[in-house]
C-alpha cells in the first residue's frame, strides 16, 4: 500500500460542502478544501477520517470558522476527558489545531482559536517513559506463549532486543532474517506492516533511516532460527492461525492481560506486571538499555531508525566495533535475566507458569 497525497474523504466520512450565498466558510466546506492539501500515509488518513467524522464534524462541521470561539473549544475538548482516553482527546484537540491552523494561513479567520492543553512534565515522562527489565521482558514472553504461541512470545523478545517497531516486525518475512550474518533487514518498499480500515497492507518505514539492517545478539538469532524450523509461514512472526498480525487484536487479547494481570481459567493467577507498559514501549526499554550499557549515540540512533546529522562518516569508521560491543552486551543482559528468572530450571514451579 503506498502513500497517498490525497487520500479520498468520502461522504461517508463527511457531508458534501453546502453551497449558500451567505459568504462564510463552514468548517465543513473548509474540511473538505484542506484534505486535498495534505500529504500524509494511509494509517494517519484513516485516524483522520475517523476523528473527523465521530467527533469534530458532528460538533463543528455546521459552524462558520469564524464564529468557532477558543473557550467554547477549550470546554468542548475539557468535556470529552470523562469519556475518553487521554491520547483521544488530545489528538482530537491537536487533529482540530491543524485544520484550524491551515485556515489561518489561507487568511480565513485572524488567529487559531484551538489551544491543546500540554501535560505536565511529569505525567508526561512518567507514561512516555516506561521500560521494562530484563526479567520483566521474559515474564511477559512466557505469559503469551501460554496465551497465544511460542512466535509471539519470541516476538515480545525480539521487539526488546532490538527496538523495532510493531510494523517493522510484523512485516518481516523469512527471507527478512539471514541466519549467517544474525541479522534482520527492513525492506525500503514493503518494511513496515500497514491496518487502514481494517486492512492490511504495505509500505516503506517511518523514516528513511529507517530502512536498516538490525544485528542480532547470538542468543535471538538462535531463537528466530529454532522458531522459524518449527513453522512454514511466509512471515517470521503470525498469529496462531499464521495470519498476519493484528494490533488491535494482540494488544486487547494478548498484551492486555500479560502485562496488566489476569486470572486464567485453571484458577493461576498473574499480578500485573508494570501498570500502563505498553507494546510500544519495548522500544524504549532497548534504547534505555543501550544507555544503561554505555553504547554511543550515534549507534543507539542508526539500531532504532533515527537521523543524527552530520556524524554518520564518524560512526562509520566504528560501527564494527561498536556492534560487537552493543550486541555482547545484549547477550550478557539476557543470560542474567535467564539466571534471575531461573527458567532453565524452574519453569514448571514458576509462579507465572500454569500447572
Amino acid at each position: 500500500m503506498s502513500v497517498s497525497s490525497a487520500p479520498q474523504l468520502t461522504a461517508t466520512v463527511l457531508p458534501a460542502p453546502a453551497h449558500s450565498g451567505v459568504r462564510e466558510t463552514l468548517l465543513t466546506d473548509w474540511v473538505h478544501r484542506w484534505w486535498l492539501t495534505t500529504d500524509i500515509g494511509p494509517n494517519t488518513a484513516s485516524h483522520y477520517r475517523s476523528l473527523l467524522k465521530n467527533h469534530i464534524l458532528p460538533r463543528w462541521g455546521a459552524m462558520p470558522l469564524h464564529l468557532i470561539a477558543p473557550s467554547d473549544v477549550t470546554m468542548w475538548l475539557k468535556s470529552l476527558q470523562p469519556r475518553y482516553a487521554r491520547a483521544t482527546t488530545t489528538s482530537i484537540g491537536k487533529l482540530l489545531a491543524l485544520v484550524m491552523a491551515a485556515a489561518v494561513t489561507e487568511r480565513l479567520i485572524p488567529d487559531n482559536p484551538v489551544r491543546v492543553p500540554r501535560r505536565r512534565g511529569r505525567e508526561r515522562h512518567g507514561e512516555d517513559q516506561l521500560w521494562a527489565d530484563g526479567h520483566e521482558v521474559i515474564t511477559l514472553a512466557r505469559r503469551i506463549t501460554h496465551l497465544a504461541d511460542a512466535t509471539q512470545g519470541l516476538l515480545v523478545i525480539t521487539a526488546a532486543y532490538t527496538g523495532m517497531r510493531w510494523g517493522e516486525l510484523a512485516a518481516l518475512t523469512r527471507p527478512a532474517h539471514n541466519p549467517q550474518t544474525a541479522t534482520l533487514t527492513i525492506h525500503p518498499d514493503t518494511g513496515n506492516l500497514l491496518e487502514v480500515d481494517g486492512r492490511h497492507g504495505y509500505g516503506p518505514p517511518k523514516t528513511a533511516a529507517s530502512v536498516r539492517t538490525v544485528t542480532l545478539p547470538p542468543f535471538l538469532n538462535a531463537l528466530l532460527q529454532q522458531d522459524l524450523a518449527r513453522h512454514n509461514h511466509d512471515h517470521v512472526f503470525t498469529s496462531t492461525k499464521g495470519k498476519l498480525l493484528r494490533r488491535s487484536t494482540f494488544a486487547r487479547r494478548i498484551w492486555a492481560p500479560a502485562s496488566r494481570g489476569t486470572t486464567l481459567p485453571d484458577g493461576t493467577s498473574w499480578p500485573a506486571l508494570k501498570p500502563g507498559l505498553t507494546f510500544h514501549n519495548l522500544r524504549h526499554t532497548h534504547k534505555t538499555w543501550l544507555i544503561e550499557d554505555n553504547i554511543p549515540e550515534v549507534a543507539q540512533a542508526r539500531r532504532l531508525g533515527h537521523t543524527l546529522k552530520g556524524i554518520a562518516d564518524v560512526y562509520a569508521h566504528v560501527a564494527n566495533s561498536v556492534d560487537a560491543r552493543l550486541l555482547a552486551a545484549l547477550e550478557a543482559r539476557w543470560q542474567r535475566s535467564l539466571t534471575h528468572h531461573a527458567l532453565a530450571h524452574t519453569a514448571a514451579t514458576a509462579p507465572d507458569t500454569p500447572r
